[in-house]
């Protein structure tokens, strides 16, 4: 019984060798390239590339999904790294497109590299390696690809000095019409957001509130007008000494902030001057 026992256990260890040697001999190594990186998205808050790896299986039965490691470096250091991974396989003679979204955080970059507050671009390079989860292929192997690329940085808006037109006047008014150019030298749409302004007479405050902008669309330059409504009988209560004077000194003030997470606490403050003529 011994001696059969043994004899088995021999049997089934030199069939084990065996398939298993045949099975990796008539197995193909998959065919691994790297497809394509794009820019997927660019926004206000940062960057999404996304990196295509292309997998083809020659054989004829299925293959498990390959795990994907990443590490992105921008001025030759590296910034953020991470691994994707997946359950499902890869059919027998089939290809396949392995997605490698990457999020570039502009808050994160800026902190990290205050040097490139103020370039345009930033330079960047994508190491990836590729390697199935088990060693299907008889040893670990891993296909390693990189990628060197830019993506843009933000700006900020460009503003014009406003401009202080008189739109029309009658015996108990003068409406005034003030216009600012904002330039968005960015590749993304801005948000809307608020100017707030202060209408003066005389050096003296007179009408303060706030105005709204509506997006401003990429490389784009938006004119933000809104109009300012001018009472002679409120005028002349809060400046009594004007009353028979022909014009009185004028200026209006703009300010406020664009918004823009990574240049936060960075404010605007534009202002002209003008004569408002009167009754």
């Amino acid at each position: 019984m011994k001696k059969i026992i043994t004899a088995a256990a021999v049997l089934f260890t030199v069939l084990a060798l065996s398939t298993c040697k045949t099975l990796q001999s008539v197995m193909q190594e998959p065919l691994i390239s790297l497809h394509s990186v794009e820019l997927a998205s660019v926004n206000i808050n940062g960057v999404q590339l996304l990196c295509k790896v292309q997998v083809e299986n020659p054989n004829a039965f299925e293959i498990p999904f390959p795990e994907t490691d990443w590490e992105l470096f921008i001025n030759a250091n590296s910034f953020v790294s991470g691994v994707v991974k997946n359950n499902r396989h890869i059919g027998a003679r089939q290809k396949m497109l392995v997605d490698v979204p990457v999020n570039l955080d502009y808050l994160g970059v800026f902190n990290s590299f205050r040097s490139l507050k103020g370039s345009q671009k930033a330079g960047y390079k994508i190491a990836l390696g590729v390697k199935f989860p088990v060693s299907v292929f008889g040893e670990d192997k891993v296909w390693n690809f990189e990628h060197e690329g830019e993506f843009p940085l933000p700006q900020l808006p460009k503003l014009s000095a406003p401009s202080i037109r008189i739109e029309s006047r009658d015996s108990t008014k003068v409406e005034i019409l003030v216009t600012v150019n904002v330039e968005n030298p960015n590749v993304f749409e801005l948000p809307s957001f608020k100017i707030e302004y202060d209408y003066r007479l005389n050096r003296n405050s007179f009408i303060k509130g706030e105005t709204g902008s509506a997006a401003i669309a990429a490389g784009a330059v938006t004119p933000v007008v809104f109009r300012l409504s001018v009472h002679y009988s409120d005028l002349f209560r809060s400046f009594a000494s004007l009353i028979g004077s022909r014009e009185v000194y004028g200026s209006i003030s703009l300010f406020g902030d664009f918004g823009i997470p990574v240049f936060s606490g960075e404010t605007f403050n534009l202002s002209t001057s003008g004569s408002l003529p009167l009754r």
